[in-house]
């Protein structure tokens, strides 16, 4: 099977072939052979846009898939995480900070303490961190159409399949 490669080679050199006036070729034959790697050329980029199409389909499923899948994640952790709440209370509220199994074991372990911070404005400076970050900003860039140390650059064609 012929690849659309070589057919889109095939084309230009019959057109540099037919072109060139050296050769004495007569305008039906050069009109038949152009419409001919035409169509070839025609009929083989369709059947890439349809397999192009069908991977793209595929891929969508698959993205659709993987949302089920993350939504059925984070539902089965929020359960864990409502049932570890619930277990908590629990053992609070009975006093049972140690119960054991052969196959496993609880135990209420006490946290560290935090910080809540109630008001900023009173916080001394000796506590607050200065964080600084700088990053470009390409879309002011662009819409100066450049600036020293940056161009815009085409980024030439795509092709399109509905």
């Amino acid at each position: 099977m012929i690849t659309l490669y070589e057919i889109s080679t095939n084309f230009l050199d019959a057109m540099n072939f037919l072109s060139d006036p050296d050769n004495e070729i007569d305008n039906q034959t050069i009109a038949d052979t152009m419409e001919s790697l035409t169509g070839e050329f025609t009929d083989k980029a369709l059947n890439v846009a349809r397999y192009i199409a069908s991977i793209e389909a595929e891929a969508q499923a698959i993205k659709e898939v993987e949302k089920r899948q993350e939504q059925r994640r984070k539902s089965l952790e929020n359960s864990a995480i409502r049932l570890r709440e619930y277990l908590k209370s629990q053992m609070v509220a009975t006093g049972n900070d140690k119960i054991k199994s052969s196959d496993i074991a609880l135990s209420l372990a006490k946290l560290p303490p935090s910080v809540q911070i109630e008001d900023e404005a009173l916080i001394p400076s000796k506590y607050w961190r200065v964080v600084e970050s700088k990053s470009i900003d390409k879309t002011a860039i662009k819409s100066a159409n450049g600036c020293p140390g940056a161009r815009i650059e085409s980024n030439g064609y795509r092709v399109s399949i509905k």
